[in-house]
């Protein structure tokens, strides 16, 4: 601020007559003043340098939306560090074009405080996940999260049911899509159709293609003779399973089936004398409410049988598809349900290629990236699959143990459209589910190896993975606990062999061997996760020679 001429000149009179020292005084009282005055014409509100620090949380990953809705609610919370008091600016970006935010963008959060973000989806934003980032700022300081944000038709199709003699059929009508899942009636109603408007993506080139379920044991030999393995759809010598009931309503299907051993020649039948196993497999199929293409599978497999298939890899369900889709996708990086960038993947003509997939879904699909997916939430985060020339094949990860009475439920999703948009649906299904997974843990025994003859004090190891934690490992011996393994013991062949698994799973139990007569002897492992569910591993047969 400049001072009128007129006062300067006062101030220089001044000086003259009374000395230097007041003048000097009467100067600086004058600069206060007018530094004052100057402060006083500057209205811009200055930030405070920041004290402590913040960070920002998100109440989800995920949420899902329809096309010209308003998303669910996303809570957005600040947290204080070391003292900090300010009120942070949010910014959020990465949203479908035209979408809008409440409250609008940017708004501010004071500190130790929450706020509520809804999202609001017009109806000509394109199906599919965003990668939605919120940004915090105060001052110097500066911190993010993201969250998916799947944007779904939330279509309502014409829903019917059919009967045509040979196949139990849903399907689903839009004024541009056709959508259909057909059941073999000869074949135990596995599922031998799912096409998008007359093109249809499941090979059924014989009765162990489709998508359907079967059982196995891991005592059973595989080589040279094939053992236990009732499948849901039919033998190799092209037999049905039989489908015992089955019910269409107006808008859902339902088969009860006993499947029979793929291999009946090893089980005392043969051709025109299938073998039926210790198994019923039941399902429904259903739409899932607002998406005319996505299916709802839920399958009930009772083993009714007296006696123990030990923990394997089940087909639960596997998928098996036209050449017409060569390509696979999935999610296989370390960051699931944040929309990260899909692999893609040529599966090899050898079994089986191992893939983590810790979106649990595999989709097949042509150059214009059109096809088929399976998503089944329970699954372990692998699943594997092979190219056979006419087919090629996806299985999720499941593993179970056929105890006698034991009944394993559980649902798989099956889509069909565009890539991108069955991964918005997938997100829709995932952000929607709430029940743990009924998987017990998976694992092997390593050590001793059956038909072993061993002495004094032996090894008893291998490796156990469960989902929800491991509460023990326990050894037995012709039925009976001898104790409790030491757990955690670093495996790092384990993430070799299934990518992305943890290497801190395995097992070791010194069994001291002279508590018991010489003869022959039955090892087994028994896995129990935190959430009871227990995994018997394959019996190991020694002879004790001390």
């Amino acid at each position: 601020m400049l001072l009128p001429a007129t006062f300067n000149s006062r101030i220089n009179r001044q000086e003259s007559r009374t000395g230097s020292l007041p003048g000097i005084l009467l100067y600086l009282l004058v600069s206060l003043l007018v530094s004052f005055l100057s402060s006083c014409g500057n209205n811009s509100v200055q930030t405070p340098p920041p004290v402590g620090d913040f960070s920002l949380s998100l109440s989800a990953a995920e949420i899902d939306t329809t096309l010209g809705s308003t998303s669910p609610s996303i809570v957005l919370s600040v947290t204080t560090h070391d003292g900090f008091t300010g009120s942070v600016t949010v910014t959020v970006s990465g949203l479908p074009s035209g979408a809008t935010t409440q409250p609008p963008t940017p708004f501010s959060i004071n500190a130790g405080a929450n706020q509520s973000l809804s999202i609001s989806i017009p109806a000509s934003a394109k199906i599919g996940v965003y990668s939605v980032k919120a940004a915090a700022s105060y001052a110097s300081l500066a911190h993010s999260q993201t969250f998916s944000l799947a944007v779904n038709p939330g279509i309502t199709p014409t829903i019917s049911t059919a009967d045509d003699g040979s196949l139990f059929v849903l399907q689903t009508q839009t004024a541009s899509d056709t959508v259909r899942v057909g059941l073999s009636q000869s074949w135990g109603g596995a599922i031998i159709e799912v096409s998008l408007n007359g093109v249809d993506y499941v090979n059924n080139d014989d009765p162990g293609r489709q998508i359907q379920t079967s059982l196995w044991d891991a005592n059973a030999s595989y080589s040279p003779l094939w053992g236990y393995n009732p499948i849901e759809s039919g033998d190799h010598f092209y037999q049905g399973s039989p489908v015992l009931a089955s019910t269409l309503l107006a808008d859902s299907l339902y088969t009860k089936t006993q499947p029979i051993q793929w291999a009946p020649e090893n089980f005392g039948g043969g051709p025109g004398s299938p073998v039926l196993g210790d198994a019923y497999i039941e399902k429904w199929i259903s739409i899932v409410p607002g998406f005319n293409r996505v299916f709802k599978v839920h399958y009930k497999i009772t083993h009714f049988g007296t006696d123990l298939h030990a923990d394997a890899f089940q087909e639960a369900p596997v998928m098996y598809v036209n050449p017409n889709v060569p390509d696979f996708f999935y999610y296989g990086g370390a960051a699931p349900w944040t929309n990260g960038t899909l692999s893609q993947h040529t599966m090899s003509f050898d079994c089986c290629d191992m893939l983590a997939t810790p979106e649990n879904w595999g989709a097949y699909v042509d150059n214009t990236q059109t096809g088929i997916a399976v998503y089944t939430p329970q699954q372990f985060p692998n699943s594997k699959g092979f190219n056979a020339w006419s087919t090629l094949q996806f299985t999720p990860m499941c593993p179970y143990t056929w105890e006698p009475g034991g009944v394993l439920e559980f649902d798989t999703f099956v889509l069909v459209g565009k890539v991108d948009e069955m991964r918005a649906a997938i997100y829709a299904l995932h952000s929607q589910q709430t029940t743990p997974s009924t998987l017990p843990p998976m694992g092997s025994p390593d050590e001793p190896a059956s038909g072993d003859v061993v002495s004094g004090t032996v090894l008893v190891d291998g490796w156990a993975w469960a989902l929800p934690g491991m509460a023990n490992v326990q050894v037995f011996v012709d039925g009976s606990v001898v104790g409790t393994a030491n757990y955690g013991i670093n495996r790092p062949d384990l993430p070799v062999a299934f990518p992305g698994a943890p290497a801190d799973v395995g097992y070791q139990y010194d069994l001291d061997t002279t508590a018991f007569p010489n003869g022959s002897h039955d090892i087994v492992v028994k896995a129990t996760d935190n959430n009871n569910h227990v995994a018997t591993f394959a019996t190991i047969h020694v002879t004790i020679s001390n």
